[in-house]
C-alpha cells in the first residue's frame, strides 16, 4: 500500500519557518515553504486513493507531508479538494498548527473562501488573537488575487481584535493600497508601520513596499524620500523598485540617474527594470547605446526580455541594422522577438521575408503580428500581398481580424487608388459601415483620388455618427476643392456660417 511510502517521509507538524526577505512588491508570490522532500505526484495520487478506503489512517503525522506535496502536483486544487473531503473538522480543531498549514495552503492557491472558513470556524480564538500568521495568509491571499478592499478590511480588523502585526502584514497591506492606487490609505498604513518601528529603515521589506506603494500611487517624491531614508538597509530589490517607479511615470532622466547610482553601489538591475529602461530610451541621444554596451559587458544580451527590449528600442529609433544584429545573435526567440523585428522592418521591403521566416520557424503569428505586417504593406504599397495575408488571417492562422486590421486594408486599397474595391470591402462586412475609423479612411481615399460618389456616401454616414467632428467636414471640403466642385464648397461654407 502507498501509505507505507509516506510513512518514511513524515515531517514535523510545526509550521515552516517564514523567510525575512521577499521579492519586489510588484512580483511577490505567496508560496508555501516545504519541509522534508515530499512524495512525487504519482505517489500522492495513490495515497489519496488509498485514504478513501482507509480514512481512519489520516493522522496529523501523515497529513503534513501530504500538504507539503500538494503545491507541486500538476492539479493541486483538485487534489486538495479530494483531501479536504477526507478531513474531519474535529481533527483540525484539535490540531491548530495543522489547521494553520491547511489555511496557508488554501490561501496560497487562491482558495480564499475555504481559507476564511478555517480562519473563522476551525482556529481557536487564542490563535487568531495571538498570532499574525493566519491573518497574514488571508491578507496576502486577497491582495494577490486583486481583492484589495478585502485585504485592507482584514488589516483593519486585526487592529480591532488586538492581533499582532508584523513585517508580512504591513507589506501585504501596502501592496493592497498600491493595487487600489490609494496614497491616502497607504499613508495610514505607513503611520502604523512607523509606530511599529518597521519603517524609516527599520525593515527593508516594509520600506520596499512603501517605496513601491507611493510610486504606483503617483507620489514619486514621497517614494524617493522613503528610499533615501533607508541607506543602511536598501538592497538590489530596493533599487529596482525605485528604478521601475521612475520609468512607470515617464521619467527616463531620473531613471538613468538611479541606474548609475545603483551600479556605483554595486547593485544590478533585474531584467524587468532593465527592459523598461531600454524601452524608455527612444530619443536620438546615446543613452540607449550606453545601456546596450553595459548589457554586453555583463553578458545579459541572451536574456530574452532584455534582447526583446533592445530590438524594440532600435525599431522605434528606425535603426534596423542594430535591431537585426541583436535579433540574429539571439539563441532563443519568442513571439515578442519576432513581432519586434517585423516592426523594425515596417519601412523595409524585407518585411514579408521576415514574416515568412517567422512562420517557417514554427511561431504562430498573432493580432500584433498582422497589425504590423498589414501596416507595412499599406505603407510600402504591397496591396496584393497585404490582401492575401488578410484573407489568410482566419483561414490559415486562426486569428480573428480586429478593427485595426480592417482599417489597414481600407487604407491600403485607398492609397493604391482602389477606392471602389475599398468600398466593396466595407460593404461585404456590414458592421464596418458604422465604424468612424473605417469611414474616415474611405473618405480620405476619396478626397485624394477624387471619387465624389463614394466620398459623399462615407461623409453622410460620418456626419450622422460624429456630427461635431470638424475633421470630417474639412476632408469633404478638400475633396470638393480637388474635384473642382466649387459650388458645393460655397454651399457647405454657407451652411456652416463661414
Amino acid at each position: 500500500m502507498a501509505l507505507a511510502t509516506i510513512a518514511t517521509q513524515v515531517a514535523s507538524g510545526a509550521l515552516p519557518r517564514r523567510r525575512r526577505r521577499r521579492a519586489p512588491a510588484t512580483t511577490t508570490r505567496f508560496t508555501p515553504l516545504l519541509p522534508t522532500p515530499p512524495p512525487p505526484p504519482a505517489t500522492l495520487d495513490r495515497v489519496l486513493s488509498d485514504l478513501e478506503s482507509y480514512p481512519h489512517l489520516l493522522t496529523p503525522s501523515l497529513l503534513c507531508p501530504l500538504l507539503a506535496a500538494l503545491p507541486l502536483h500538476p492539479s493541486p486544487r483538485r487534489r486538495l479538494a479530494a483531501l479536504r473531503g477526507l478531513l474531519p473538522e474535529s481533527l483540525l480543531r484539535r490540531n491548530p498548527d495543522l489547521a494553520l498549514r491547511l489555511l496557508h495552503l488554501h490561501a496560497s492557491l487562491g482558495l480564499l473562501a475555504y481559507a476564511h472558513h478555517i480562519f473563522d470556524h476551525l482556529l481557536p480564538a487564542r490563535t487568531r488573537r495571538g498570532r499574525a500568521f493566519p491573518w497574514n495568509c488571508l491578507v496576502a491571499g486577497y491582495a494577490h488575487l486583486g481583492r484589495h478592499d478585502d485585504a485592507l478590511a482584514l488589516y483593519l480588523q486585526m487592529d480591532e481584535e488586538g492581533a499582532p502585526r508584523d513585517v508580512f502584514t504591513f507589506a501585504s497591506a501596502l501592496r493592497a493600497c498600491a493595487g487600489l492606487r490609494s496614497a491616502a490609505l497607504g499613508r495610514a498604513v505607513h503611520r502604523d508601520a512607523v509606530r511599529a518601528g518597521l519603517a524609516s529603515g527599520g525593515d527593508v521589506a516594509v520600506c520596499d513596499a512603501l517605496v513601491d506603494m507611493y510610486a504606483q500611487c503617483g507620489d514619486l517624491d514621497m517614494a524617493r524620500r522613503v528610499f533615501e531614508a533607508m541607506p543602511g538597509v536598501r538592497d538590489t530589490v530596493s533599487w529596482n523598485i525605485m528604478l521601475a517607479g521612475c520609468l512607470r511615470h515617464g521619467l527616463p532622466t531620473h531613471a538613468i540617474e538611479f541606474w548609475r547610482r545603483m551600479l556605483g553601489e554595486g547593485h544590478m538591475p533585474d531584467s524587468f527594470a532593465l527592459s523598461m529602461l531600454l524601452l524608455s530610451l527612444l530619443s536620438g541621444d546615446k543613452q540607449g547605446l550606453a545601456v546596450h554596451a553595459w548589457v554586453i559587458r555583463h553578458t545579459l544580451e541572451q536574456d530574452l526580455s532584455v534582447a526583446n527590449a533592445l530590438i524594440e528600442m532600435y525599431s522605434r529609433k528606425n535603426e534596423l541594422g542594430h535591431a537585426l544584429c541583436v535579433f540574429e545573435s539571439m539563441t532563443v526567440k519568442d513571439l515578442v522577438s519576432w513581432n519586434a523585428i517585423i516592426s523594425a522592418h515596417r519601412q523595409d521591403f524585407g518585411v514579408l521575408t521576415m514574416f515568412r521566416r517567422m512562420v517557417d520557424s514554427g511561431v504562430q503569428p498573432d493580432e500584433t503580428t498582422f497589425t504590423v505586417v498589414l501596416s507595412a504593406c499599406e505603407n510600402l504599397g504591397f496591396v496584393e500581398d497585404g490582401t492575401r495575408l488578410f484573407s489568410e488571417m482566419e483561414s490559415k492562422y486562426i486569428t480573428r481580424p480586429t478593427l485595426e486590421h480592417y482599417t489597414s486594408v481600407v487604407n491600403m486599397l485607398g492609397k493604391a487608388g482602389m477606392v471602389n474595391e475599398a468600398y466593396e470591402f466595407m460593404l461585404k462586412r456590414t458592421h464596418l459601415s458604422s465604424e468612424p475609423r473605417v469611414l474616415m479612411a474611405l473618405l480620405h481615399a476619396c478626397s485624394v483620388h477624387g471619387n465624389v460618389r463614394i466620398g459623399e456616401i462615407a461623409a453622410k454616414k460620418l456626419f450622422d455618427l460624429e456630427p461635431d467632428n470638424v475633421h470630417n467636414f474639412d476632408t469633404l471640403l478638400k475633396m470638393y476643392k480637388n474635384t473642382g466642385r466649387l459650388e458645393e464648397v460655397e454651399r457647405m461654407m454657407r451652411d456652416k456660417g463661414m
